[in-house]
């Protein structure tokens, strides 16, 4: 295949991919050329696609091995590759409503967070429904010299448990069983990142997972947690994406953070996603 890729953004951190099928297999040079666009721009957009979900798992392990997330209740059942993210639920699959709708990086309270993300847009409403994602790459390098200073050797703690508890709150969503919890301890990342393949810096902190700075007071943690996440969420850095069906969005969980808009539940919004699995942030 012969692809070609057009900048969504400004900056460039999104880029359209054309001239691929993603229902046929991809060679090799490919999916080198793949890595490379997503070393660079961090977010890279597959239109008008129509893939099931043999041809969704086995594009993504072009990229590694595969996340099979700690909720089971959302994996497809024949599938356990793939998240279901639908508000309807499906195949048995408990339904979510909106549950991404925070800023956060996919899994970051593992000690080894994944790598990217592939997210496949099967219903989605008229309106609303819409994934943010902000640059870390850029928030970064737009912080001074001394908040880049302060930060570059500091580390922070992520988990899962407080997050999937507020999101439960109201009984909309099952309690995590022991065995489910022992899966995610509280974990220690950098704050700073380094991408081992561009040597790149970015943040790495998120309002859904970052719960502190290690050896700070809890007060100065938290605000410099408030005050890192509020620069992130700048709209410089920001691109909205107006899904439409068919759309398979790649993004580098390195590189960025993402968060869902509300949008009227009375529409359907079913969406798939498989996790690559990745490596201990450095």
């Amino acid at each position: 295949m012969t692809i070609s890729t057009k900048p969504m953004t400004t900056t460039r951190f999104v880029v359209e991919v054309e001239g691929i099928d993603l229902s046929k297999p991809v060679d090799g040079a490919t999916v080198a050329a793949l890595r490379k666009e997503i070393n660079e721009h961090s977010i890279l957009v597959f239109r008008g696609q129509s893939i099931d979900n043999d041809q969704h798992v086995a594009f993504s392990r072009n990229f590694g091995d595969l996340e099979i997330h700690t909720v089971k209740q959302y994996l497809l059942p024949d599938y356990p590759e793939i998240i279901a993210l639908a508000n309807r639920g499906e195949n048995g699959t408990t339904p979510i409503d909106n549950g991404g709708a925070y800023w956060h990086t996919d899994i970051s309270y593992k000690a080894k967070p994944p790598m990217g993300s592939l997210l496949y847009s099967l219903e989605v409403p008229p309106e609303g429904g819409d994934t943010m994602f902000a640059d870390m790459y850029a928030a970064y390098d737009a912080l001074d010299d001394d908040m880049k200073a302060r930060i570059d050797d500091l580390r922070a703690v992520h988990g899962y448990e407080a997050r999937f508890t507020k999101m439960g709150e109201g009984g909309k969503r099952p309690k995590l069983s022991a065995e489910q919890l022992a899966e995610v301890p509280d974990v220690s990342h950098p704050v700073v990142r380094i991408n081992p393949e561009t040597g790149r810096k970015a943040l790495y902190v998120n309002e859904g997972f970052t719960l502190s700075i290690e050896g700070l007071p809890m007060d100065e943690s938290r605000d410099l947690l408030d005050t890192l996440n509020a620069h992130a969420m700048q709209p410089d850095f920001v691109y909205s994406h107006h899904w439409r069906v068919g759309d398979l969005v790649f993004w580098d969980n390195r590189a960025v953070m993402h968060c869902a808009t509300g949008y009227d539940t009375s529409y359907a919004r079913t969406m798939h996603r498989t996790t690559i699995q990745g490596d201990m942030p450095i």
